[in-house]
């Protein structure tokens, strides 16, 4: 299933591109988890770093401006699918400079939509095919990197906590952070490693984690919240 924001404050607009992406769902097979917001602010407020692609409208009916929200965007996730909902062409020039992958014309025209959308879904699958291999009690499971919330130590166990389940296999959590070898995986304590894609809030003695709050050490807070603004800054070296 692929997560979808559309960042649109036209429900005529919002209503066509769920139309669309339910036409592809029929004819690829694909799901999609659509979450709508009416205003830029709103979105870039509740932002977790878990969607797989954003439509994005470039003006709204206030002072809003789209170019400038996937400025902000860009801070917080340098890799999601971005693709602008605009009704002029000359505005896809601007998208280079925030790696918009590609525009589409207002009124949203379903045959145009579904041959943007061949290129896009290429492009997700390519960014989320890294995955790595979790043994559970003798079977082999196949995860994708990019869905693992975070990892807890469970006496000699490791619990692999994904937006796909969750998966337990024998071993340390050094070695699962090898395994992952992911720089946005940082501990928040000895025992846990969290993906600083779905941290939403650093509170004094835990995070928010997707919804869940995880415990914070004392020790460990100054290096997780100097990770984690680096990571939203896109200053470090982060997949």
């Amino acid at each position: 299933m692929l997560n979808v924001a559309i960042v649109d404050d036209e429900q005529s607009e919002r209503e066509r591109i769920r139309s669309c992406l339910s036409h592809i769902s029929r004819e690829k097979g694909v799901e999609f988890h659509v979450d709508e917001y009416v205003a830029t602010e709103h979105f870039l407020m509740r932002y977790q770093g878990s969607y797989d692609l954003v439509f994005m409208d470039v003006f709204f009916g206030d002072a809003e401006n789209g170019m400038e929200a996937a400025r902000k965007l860009r801070k917080i996730d340098q890799t999601v699918a971005l693709v602008f909902i605009t009704n002029m062409a000359q505005m896809a020039l601007q998208g280079y400079e925030v790696d918009a992958l590609d525009f589409i014309l207002k009124p949203v025209d379903r045959y145009a939509f579904a041959l943007k959308m061949e290129r896009v879904l290429t492009r997700i699958e390519a960014k989320d095919s890294r995955s790595i291999t979790v043994v559970e009690e003798g079977e082999l499971y196949r995860i994708r990197v990019s869905l693992i919330r975070y990892l807890k130590v469970q006496g000699h166990y490791v619990e692999y906590h994904s937006r796909e389940g969750v998966f337990t296999e024998y071993g340390t959590l050094l070695a699962a952070e090898k395994k992952l070898n992911d720089a946005a995986f940082v501990r928040c304590d000895r025992g846990c490693l969290v993906n600083l894609r779905y941290v939403t809030q650093i509170l004094r003695n835990t995070c928010i984690v997707d919804g869940e709050e995880l415990a914070l050490a004392r020790t460990q807070k100054p290096k997780f919240i100097q990770a984690f603004s680096e990571f939203l800054s896109g200053r470090s070296d982060r997949r």
